[in-house]
């Protein structure tokens, strides 16, 4: 069993030609509504893979709190500690340009009344998958009880209590989150592996996207390059890395293993529209290639 305990948010998604400099207006290519949430993300993405996935989070009273859980059903995912809170659902705005880039910016709403009184009878499972979108003192309370192996996906990288690392055994920054994390610039893979193995108790994998990825541990050092592709949509490309490392290593892969697979699912997700994961069949023939 996988857990995820996250966030949920509707996600509107606006294209652009090229991002507005400051005070200008442009026009949009196109407007999307989507589900997101990078709670949501990674929960659809690790059960399209196949993975046995069940989803902490929250919505609001809303019709978006409505939807959200209809789609988590449809995929088959386990809904039974999802909470309904009253406030409006989590919602984020996503701009994205023609060369894949994008900035985004999040209304939490219910995510920020998900609490730890929330976890009780629910953290049982072999991983835990957990990110920084809801409260801090609720995922300290997720890696601190979980008895299987904890993932955190740091991000968004504003982490006021340190302590919570202490129960991490997996982290995953990008190359954004890593800078903020460990305050170095310099992404050299020597320096950056050094300095993360020497903070994280255990392990510390890196989705620096587009590059490649870094594996530190405490016994080696590992660079694995990416699948080359055309990028159209980085949206959850992140979220789609963790999904897929959680249901690999939940089959009992390496870690080593489990970031090639990751890294080739993710890079797929980022030819198309959107923050959620392919379906395995898609991506089973790039898979048996690895």
């Amino acid at each position: 069993m996988i857990v995820v305990v996250g966030s949920y948010n509707v996600d509107f998604l606006i294209k652009v030609r090229d991002f507005p400099s400051e005070g200008e207006t442009v026009f949009s290519d196109g407007v999307y509504i989507d589900h997101g949430g990078k709670g949501s993300n990674q929960a659809v993405s690790a059960s399209r893979l196949g993975g046995n996935v069940r989803l902490i989070s929250a919505v609001g009273n809303d019709e978006f709190g409505k939807r959200a859980i209809k789609f988590w059903e449809d995929e088959r995912l386990d809904v039974a500690y999802v909470k309904i809170k009253n406030a409006l659902t989590g919602s984020a705005y996503i701009v994205f340009d023609r060369r894949g880039r994008n900035f985004i910016v999040v209304n939490r709403g219910a995510n920020a009344l998900l609490s730890e009184d929330d976890l009780d009878g629910c953290l049982n499972g072999d991983i835990l998958l957990t990110q920084l979108e809801v409260n801090e003192n609720v995922v300290k309370k997720a890696l601190k009880e979980f008895p299987g192996v904890k993932v955190l996906n740091p991000a968004p990288a504003v982490l006021n209590d340190n302590s919570l690392l202490e129960y991490v055994d997996i982290l995953t920054p990008n190359e954004i989150e890593f800078k903020e994390l460990t305050g170095t610039q310099d992404l050299n893979y020597g320096i950056a592996v050094s300095y993360t193995h020497l903070t994280l108790p255990t392990t510390a994998a890196s989705d620096v996207y587009k590059r490649q990825a870094y594996i530190g541990t405490r016994e080696r050092r590992i660079l694995i390059p990416t699948l080359a592709v055309d990028a159209i949509d980085t949206t959850g490309a992140g979220d789609v890395f963790n999904a897929s490392l959680a249901v690999y290593l939940e089959k009992g892969y390496s870690l080593e293993r489990a970031v090639r697979i990751s890294n080739i699912i993710s890079a797929y997700s980022t030819t198309r529209i959107g923050a959620l994961g392919p379906r395995l069949s898609e991506v089973s023939e790039l898979i048996e290639k690895e």
